[in-house]
């Protein structure tokens, strides 16, 4: 079929790049700003909103059928064995990398999601009668129900959004609010199922869980000349986080085997969407008439761009080049039940003269795996990579002779949430393009996330390791004090940093014996600054919590230090350093929409020298199907 392909060139003629452009965005008035909460709460559909209409206004955005979560199952990440630490539970993630879990996370991560549009006050909590999840808000004085996984809540004759309390002691509140908000528990919205539920919830036991939600997560990135990442609103080449824990039950296993194989959700009447899938292609050239390795490399000891390539001068030589996406890195899936045949999370190309021995860190450098050698071939990463969210790749000569890089090419796939990408319709469709992260900095996420569970990991991140350390007692691995080292990549200094951990606490009245901190310092481990206390609410019932929060530097740093105290206790340590970039920052870049009207598939493609608007015209009903951002090579012309 004919694809019909149009440029809209907008204040430029070419967007040939002159440096990485970072932390890049595009969207669409149709859907709300993902890339942060408070871009988030800033959408025009309700940033002049306040209290129950704002909270009103979330709640049926998130469960709405284009714009919103969908049930699916457990929602599992990272090397943590215990799965408590596990489970997905971070907004930023949720909202642009797989917009579906299952009760147990909705409930507290839609909790993340009000807190950070300003609702500071939150819980969520489990309802033992019906083995369900969801979430509470304090506001206007009084707590108010919301249920994204079943979507509904209960409307009170002043309008109000009712409370947990009301919802298990008004049986008539049930009644009453159906007809009265769309939508009301789809799947239970008659008066008979409506009245079976009210008298599950009266009869149920709660346990209240105080800030399960996680916030050091980033949805920034980077894109260096030679770059481009491309994101469908469907599944294009059966990529997605395979984990083995979707394996145990009948239902998810033959869920994920309907077409399109992989994560969708089980409820096809709530939500248009399965997974999306992402593409970070990196292709720099590099010879000596681009600037792309000087703009795009990590790190580097005796490599020149010449005309042939990149010269490694000898087996001393290296080149590092790094991969980072704040969306998890998915393999493409072959048989479900089997990892091991996983394949393409991330492939290296690469076309030698000599020999040029690649190795890879999961780490920002501390360790190095040998992965693959020879000259000429395609290195598959899948069986270190997969869902991970980025890694080190270093190049060096074999031998004494040296070798040249002719050329190089990263195929990186990810898991991207469709919610998140902004969308066209039919009529002219208002989109905007802007870079710089949450405080308008142009900077690089560097993930820092030392497994705690594992005393070798942790080991290479500490000063020194913790005097009261037991890895085997999940509920509370740390007490006392641990410090961990922040170091900023080769070049970069930090200009601020998000770090998290998850902590156990006393329970009930007991809470308010609760003593965890955090505290940081820069340059050297010494007079630390601290940055969180804890206050745990008396209503705590479950015996672990996180949090998370930003920390803005007076002035850049080469290093910091991240002090965590336990008291009782810190099982879960996490940052994500925002360093400013040692290339300049270049916005310049190219945007193309892919869609189809009818049987017609259609591009545009936008040339953008630096943020701004622009406008698309359709001329009937769109599907879309890609989005690509693309950071053109500085080779000259």
């Amino acid at each position: 079929m004919r694809r019909m392909v149009l440029i809209i060139a907008l204040a430029w003629a070419c967007a040939a790049g002159g440096g990485p452009a970072h932390c890049p965005r595009v969207t669409s008035e149709h859907n709300a700003d993902t890339t942060d909460l408070a871009r988030f709460r800033n959408f025009h559909a309700w940033r002049d909103k306040q209290d129950n209409d704002l909270a009103i206004a979330i709640w049926q955005y998130l469960c709405d059928y284009e714009t919103g979560l969908y049930h699916f199952y457990e929602v599992v990440e990272g090397p943590d064995p215990f799965a408590e630490y596990a489970t997905m539970r971070e907004p930023l993630k949720l909202l642009n990398v797989y917009n579906c879990g299952y009760c147990g996370i909705f409930g507290p991560t839609v909790e993340g999601i009000y807190y950070g549009c300003g609702f500071t006050t939150g819980r969520s909590f489990g309802l033992s009668g019906w083995a369900h999840c969801a979430t509470e808000i304090f506001y206007s004085g009084a707590w108010h129900y919301f249920d994204v996984d079943v979507r509904g809540v209960l409307i009170k004759p002043d309008g109000m959004v009712a409370s947990l309390k009301e919802a298990q002691t008004d049986k008539q509140l049930w009644l009453d609010s159906i007809g009265r908000i769309k939508p009301f528990f789809p799947h239970h919205g008659t008066p008979k199922e409506a009245a079976k539920v009210a008298d599950i919830y009266a009869k149920s036991g709660v346990d209240f869980q105080y800030r399960w939600f996680q916030g050091s997560h980033t949805a920034d990135f980077s894109l260096r000349p030679g770059e481009s990442l491309t994101r469908w609103w469907q599944p294009k080449g059966g990529h997605w986080n395979h984990r083995p824990e979707y394996n145990r039950e009948k239902w998810v296993r033959d869920l994920i085997l309907q077409e399109p194989v992989g994560m969708k959700p089980n409820h096809r009447d709530f939500t248009k969407w399965n997974h999306g899938e992402g593409l970070f292609r990196y292709a720099p050239d590099l010879t000596d008439a681009s600037r792309d390795f000087a703009d795009g490399a990590y790190s580097s000891r005796g490599a020149t761009p010449t005309a042939n390539g990149l010269r490694l001068s000898g087996k001393d030589a290296e080149a590092v080049f790094r991969v980072f996406t704040p969306f998890v890195i998915a393999p493409k899936v072959h048989d479900i039940l089997k990892e091991d045949d996983d394949s393409d999370a991330s492939v290296i190309t690469l076309d030698a003269q000599g020999d040029v021995r690649v190795a890879l860190s999961l780490d920002n450098g501390l360790t190095w795996a040998d992965v693959d050698g020879g000259a000429e071939r395609a290195i598959d990463l899948t069986r270190w990579v997969k869902g991970t969210y980025g890694y080190l790749a270093r190049f060096r000569a074999a031998g004494e002779g040296g070798a040249t890089i002719r050329s190089l090419a990263i195929d990186t796939w990810v898991q991207v949430a469709p919610i998140s990408l902004p969308r066209l319709k039919k009529g002219t469709n208002r989109l905007r393009y802007d870079a710089g992260d949450r405080y308008g900095g142009l900077t690089e996420p560097v993930l820092i996330l030392p497994n705690v569970a594992d005393p070798g990991d942790l080991k290479r991140h500490v000063v020194e390791m913790p005097k009261d350390y037991d890895p085997e007692r999940k509920l509370d691995r740390i007490h006392g004090d641990v410090v961990v080292r922040l170091p900023a990549p080769p070049g970069t200094r930090i200009a601020w940093f998000s770090i998290g951990g998850t902590f156990n606490t006393h329970q009930e009245q007991g809470a308010k014996n609760t003593d965890n901190r955090i505290a940081y310092a820069v340059g050297e481990p010494r007079d630390f600054t601290e940055v969180y206390k804890a206050d745990v609410p008396t209503w705590v019932q479950h015996w672990r919590y996180n949090y998370d929060t930003d920390v803005r530097l007076e002035k850049p740093a080469d290093v910091v230090y991240a002090r965590f105290t336990g008291r009782p206790g810190v099982n879960v340590i996490r940052a994500c350093l925002h360093a400013i970039p040692a290339a300049t920052h270049d916005p310049a870049v190219t945007i193309t929409h892919g869609y189809r009207i009818g049987q017609q598939a259609m591009e545009r493609a936008v040339q953008m020298k630096s943020p701004g608007d622009y406008t698309i015209d359709c001329d009937g009903d769109v599907e879309n199907d890609f989005i690509r951002i693309e950071k053109p090579s500085s080779r000259a012309k």
